[in-house]
Order: structure tokens, then sequence, then C-alpha cells
């Protein structure tokens, strides 16, 4: 229960005005990932764009929502994930967890909150569709862009970057409220559904605002008074200090192989008990740490990705198949149980690192600790969090296959292989991490297809 002082501070945000946004013969949606939507008829799911009207920070704005949901109401779970768009444009969360999120009845929200990204991304995209939206006016995302560091030199990229980010909150001020407000429209039934419980993720730049969010927005208010999420999920960031916990919230923070290497450049070396962002667990805090993660799953790959991918040199390399849209199916499932049935999720689990800030390896050159899967206890190649070649796909996970008498010599037969590797998946249903449904997946699909 909050005390007095605690909801003195306390800010209700306006309640906003949505309205639907039908898509005409010359007028559809625009949706910068496409990723998986095919499979939206096939799991009876429907997608409808909407308009947000409201203020926040004393001003008004207006900004697009995207939402995802069953076809039919009736068929609704009650849980809907909300995500902000990249300031790219674009979404993330959906491309890994959306086989889940519509096997399961849930729904998915995409809110325009950040107005450069919103501005540039999507009503500059179709002016005459998006006319009405706007938000406090600011810098547009082609001066962001221009003004971007190509962060050449590894020491000047934590300064350049924490620069960067100073300048992007101060030019997307309303976001905190906008994203509040979604959350009282999801629960007022204004977009077809009544959501019963509210999560807010993202990952890499939107996990950045969702930590933020954690951090400085812990006043916000719905409408009524209540607290607007029921958990929250930054994935993948670029780290920072540790998370406090959100009174009334739950919260699951991931980072991926790449992302622990990855703060070592942003913060210097770091021993495991000087590392930034770590913290125990607590009655509603888990950190988990993947080894063999990237920051971007390669095992699904849309065909605009496979498209302009194809060209990369691996330099023998092959494109990672780590499934960590599985890990994630089983996280996204844990925070729900643990925020309608108050059962907690497994142990926070971490990846070992040395007093040098590297991360310990074993004889395969695979990460040690953190969340264990098929891919990192029953190798079959070396697993590589980048690419090897410099540029835009610099953060797409690779992985170095073992050669038919590396594989013999580890495992003698086929059948010992499958043997491990149906125990270590059975290991990861056991410890939380995966879900039976993907296990079959990675049994058919992974295991079975191994051969030397």
């Amino acid at each position: 229960m909050a005390t007095e002082e605690e909801l003195d501070m306390h800010v209700r945000v306006t309640a906003p005005s949505v309205a639907f946004l039908p898509e005409t013969e010359t007028s559809k949606a625009v949706v910068h990932d496409l990723h998986h939507s095919d499979l939206l008829p096939v799991y009876g799911y429907v997608s409808h764009e909407y308009l947000m009207t409201g203020v926040a920070v004393a001003h008004s704005y207006c900004t697009r929502l995207l939402l995802r949901c069953p076809a039919d109401p009736n068929k609704f779970a009650g849980l809907v994930i909300v995500e902000p768009s990249h300031l790219w444009g674009g979404t993330t969360m959906w491309r890994i967890i959306e086989r889940w999120l519509m096997r399961s009845g849930h729904a998915w929200l995409e809110v325009d909150s950040q107005a450069p990204a919103a501005i540039d991304q999507i009503k500059n995209a179709d002016p005459e569709r998006y006319k009405e939206m706007h938000f406090i006016p600011c810098q547009t995302l082609q001066e962001f862009s221009n003004k971007i560091s190509a962060f050449v030199k590894e020491e000047e990229l934590w300064n350049d970057y924490r620069i960067f980010k100073e300048r992007w909150w101060a030019a997307t001020l309303q976001s905190p409220e906008i994203l509040v407000a979604t959350s009282h429209a999801l629960r007022s039934g204004q977009m077809g559904i009544k959501a019963e419980r509210v999560i807010l993720t993202g990952l890499c730049q939107t996990a950045d605002l969702i930590r933020k969010f954690i951090v400085e927005s812990a006043h916000l208010r719905l409408p009524d008074g209540s607290a607007p999420f029921e958990g929250f999920m930054p994935c993948q960031s670029e780290g920072g200090n540790s998370l406090p916990d959100f009174r009334g919230a739950k919260i699951i923070e991931v980072l991926g192989e790449f992302e622990v290497n990855a703060i070592k450049i942003f913060y210097g070396k770091f021993g495991a008990e000087r590392a930034p962002h770590r913290r125990a667990d607590s009655r509603s805090f888990r950190l988990y740490e993947v080894s063999g993660m990237s920051h971007r799953e390669t095992r699904y790959l849309s065909m605009t990705d496979k498209k302009r991918l194809s060209t990369v040199d691996l330099e023998g390399a092959q494109w990672s198949t780590f499934a960590s849209s599985f890990v994630y199916h089983a996280l996204f499932d844990a925070m729900n149980k643990w925020t309608t049935t108050g059962v907690a999720p497994p142990r926070g689990t971490t990846i070992d690192i040395d007093k040098f800030g590297e991360i310990e390896r074993d004889e395969y050159g695979n990460a040690l600790a953190g969340v264990r899967t098929v891919h990192t206890d029953v190798p079959t190649g070396k697993i590589i969090d980048f690419t090897p070649q410099p540029g835009p796909n610099w953060h797409i996970g690779t992985e170095m296959p073992f050669k038919d008498v590396k594989m013999w010599a580890v495992y003698k037969t086929v059948a010992n292989y499958r043997r491990q590797a149906g125990e270590a998946v059975d290991r990861q249903i056991e410890a939380g991490f995966l879900l039976p449904e993907d296990a079959e997946v990675l049994r058919r699909d992974t295991i079975e297809q191994v051969s030397f």
C-alpha cells in the first residue's frame, strides 16, 4: 500500500481518446516490420490501426497504435504486450514472440510514442493518412541521424552514445505519459478488447526506454490512480546501473552474450562483482543473461532479411541457428504466470566473467553459465555473437559449425549426440527456459537434422 506521501507524488495521466483508422484501397497502415504478419490469419488474428489523442506534459499529442489480437474477442486471454516502436522505426519483440503470443490468445500493441521517429517514419510516410499526428515540436529523425557518431573508436563510443541519448530523451518528452495512456486505452476497451494485464517491453533502444521508465516514471499513474503496468521486460539493452524494484509490478531483464560483451565497451572492463547492471533477485525482479544469444535472431528470418543478408561474407561461418525466440517464449510465459498466479519464475542466472571482464568459455569457445540451451550444452559448433565483417550487420550472430571429424571426436555416434541433446532439452524445460511446444520443434528441426 502506497503511503500518503507517495500518493501525493503520483501523477495521473489524462485519459486519451482512441479512434479506429480504417484501411481503404488507397490508404493502408504503414508497417515497418512485416515479419511473420502472414501468420496472423493462420492463428485467427487481425491487425487494426488506431489514432490516440490526449494531453501529455501539458501539451496535446496524437499518435498511431497498431494492435494485433484475436479476430474473435472471446478468444482474447487478457494479456497485452505493449512495445514502443524503435527510434529507427518498426519493432523487434513482435518478431521474437509472435508464435507464443498468438497460440496463447494474447494481444500485442505497437505504440509510436517516440516523437521524431513517429513523425518521420510513420506520418511522413503517408502524410494524408496520418495528418492528425502531432507531438511537442522537436528535432527531426534526419537531424539526429546526421549527428550520430560512426563510433570508430571504442573509447569514444560510450560518451557519444550518452550524448545522443540525452538529446533523444529531450526530443521525446511525452513518451512516458503516452505509454501510460496506452495502458488505459487498452483497459477501457476502446480498441475492442479489454486488457486485464499489460506488460511493457522493448529490445535494444526501446529496452533503454523501458529502463528509463522504470527509474524515472514510477510516479505516473492511470487516470484512476492505479499502476499502469503489471510487468516490465527490458530486453538486450546496452545496460546501465542495476534496476530498482517497481512497486506493484514485476521486472524481468534479459541480456544476451552480445550485450554482456558490449557492456565492456560502454562501461569499461569489470569483474563479475562489479558488473553495473547486475543485482540480486527479489520478490519482483529477475535478471537473465543468455549464453550464445546475439543481438538479433537469425533462426527465423523474414524474406527481406534473407535477401539483405545473402550478400554478407561470413568468412566460413554461417548464420546462427540459436533459438533466441524459444528462450523468450518461456520467459514471457513465466512473466504471465508471475503476474496472474504469483508463481515466481526461475532464479536469475548470469554468464561467468573472469576478473578481467572477459567471458569464461568452454573448450569449444562457448560461454559458461548463464541461461543454458542445447546449443551451448551439446554444441555442434562455436557460437559467435557477432558478424565477422564490420558494418550494419555486425550485431547479428553467426556460428562456426564443427566438421564431421570434430563431431565424431566429440560424440562418436549420431545416436549419442541425439541422446545428449535430448537430455539437454529436458534440462532446459525443467529449468523453466523452454516450453514443451518449442522443445518439439527443436527436436524435429535441429537435433534430428544432425548427421555426420
